[in-house]
């Protein structure tokens, strides 16, 4: 007769430790995929994916799209006011306007306009006043620009610079 042997770990009466029967909660076993079980915190990861769809792709490109168009619709404005601007400041430095008139003033920046091609502010967009013992030279208009539709945009421009005293 054969001497008995310890029991071998294929055997059915064999104790296992506990760690070894259970199977793991996700991922590969040597079968199959383990799916987490309902109420497991990770069942989102392995879940059906959720992402970024047609729709709201097609609503971001409407709305990408709308602003770019009104930004390229509204620079040539702010353009022309970053420009009238540079005007005023450069009319200003010039010595010999230091005590002039206000008509000398205003057809000195009426003549600068013309040289920049500035067409879209007048002089009439343009006033001298007075604040306390400085002479202002202010700008002010406004831009009114068509979007689309009946949409229109309209844009306020205001900007001053003092006059050298004599």
């Amino acid at each position: 007769m054969m001497p008995k042997s310890p029991q071998s770990p294929q055997s059915p009466q064999s104790p296992q430790s506990p760690q070894s029967q259970r199977e793991p909660k996700y991922g590969w076993t040597a079968q199959r995929l383990v799916s987490p079980r309902r109420g497991d915190r990770h069942a989102r990861l392995l879940g059906p994916q959720r992402g970024f769809g047609l729709g709201k792709v097609l609503v971001v490109l409407l709305l990408v799209v709308f602003f770019v168009s009104l930004g390229i619709k509204m620079a040539p404005s702010y353009l022309t006011y970053y420009q009238v601007r540079n005007i005023m400041e450069r009319v200003v430095e010039r010595p010999e306007l230091a005590g002039a008139g206000s008509r000398a003033v205003l057809a000195a920046v009426t003549r600068q306009l013309g040289i920049d091609a500035v067409s879209s502010v007048d002089a009439k967009d343009f006033h001298l006043s007075r604040e306390d013992e400085d002479t202002l030279l202010n700008l002010d208009y406004q831009v009114q620009q068509h979007v689309g539709l009946n949409v229109d945009v309209l844009m306020h421009f205001e900007h001053s610079v003092a006059l050298p005293r004599p």
